[in-house]
Formats: structure tokens, C-alpha cells, sequence
């Protein structure tokens, strides 16, 4: 009965672990081309102007943040953060992996002090933007 239990349970398993698998390779979301593409500086500096909207950014994977959940995205000296889509990020990134992310804009609070600034666990300030994503593709040509 319990070698019975066993065969079940690792069949199981098994089958969850090649269904996941499956299921991520094919929904995979493309880029909409009738989205404007956003120049990061720009997004940076008209932040406000462009909260709410979907859009498209080019970037370079700067690492994970503190959360372990969202990632920093930089060009040149700009930085924002990027909140994964429920897929996740591409299996080939690694720091410096150039990208295309899609996704609503969303702008931190204006709640606080002026002159204060909000940091992470390792003493960095935390990006004013920061973008929900719905895609994210890798940018290597």
C-alpha cells in the first residue's frame, strides 16, 4: 500500500513538473508593436506623463532587488525597477542581458518629506519608477 502511495505520488510530481514546463514555453507573450517604444531618459525625466500607460522600454537587466521578486532595469545612468509578469523573466538573462519590457507605468508616491529619500535593505535609493510588466523579451541582435 505504501509503494502503491509512493508510484502516485512521484507520477504525480512528474507530471506536474513537465506540465509547468509546457505551459511556460507556450504562453508565451509577444510584444504589441502598436505600443510606443520609450526612450528611458525620457521615461526618467516625464515620469508622470506617461503613469498609467502601457508602453515599451529598452533596457539592460541590472540584477535583482532586495525582494528577490522585482528587478532593477538600467540605461546609461537611468535606473527603474520592473515587476515581473506571472511567466517570469526569460531563462537566458543574466546581469547586463539587454531587454524589451512592455508594461503599465506606475510612479512611487509623493507622500513623503521632501528631501527624503526611500532606500532598500543595501542602503540604495529606490527607483521613483517602476514599470508592471506584461512582457519582457530579450533584445540581442
Amino acid at each position: 500500500m505504501k509503494r502503491l502511495a509512493l508510484i502516485a505520488i512521484t507520477l504525480s510530481l512528474i507530471l506536474g513538473f513537465v506540465t509547468g514546463c509546457t505551459d511556460k514555453d507556450t504562453q508565451q507573450t509577444q510584444l504589441d508593436p502598436n505600443l510606443p517604444v520609450i526612450a528611458m531618459s525620457d521615461l526618467v525625466k516625464n515620469a508622470e506623463q506617461y503613469t498609467g500607460k502601457t508602453i515599451t522600454v529598452t533596457g539592460r537587466f541590472g540584477g535583482m532587488c532586495a525582494d528577490g521578486e522585482d528587478f532593477y532595469f538600467k540605461d546609461k545612468l537611468d535606473l527603474i525597477e520592473v515587476i515581473p509578469p506571472a511567466n517570469g523573466l526569460p531563462d537566458d538573462v543574466i546581469l547586463g542581458t539587454p531587454l524589451k519590457v512592455q508594461g503599465v507605468v506606475m510612479v512611487r508616491g509623493k507622500h513623503e518629506e521632501e528631501g527624503e529619500e526611500h532606500h532598500e535593505e543595501g542602503g540604495e535609493p529606490e527607483p521613483e519608477v517602476k514599470i508592471q510588466a506584461t512582457v519582457i523579451q530579450t533584445n540581442r541582435t
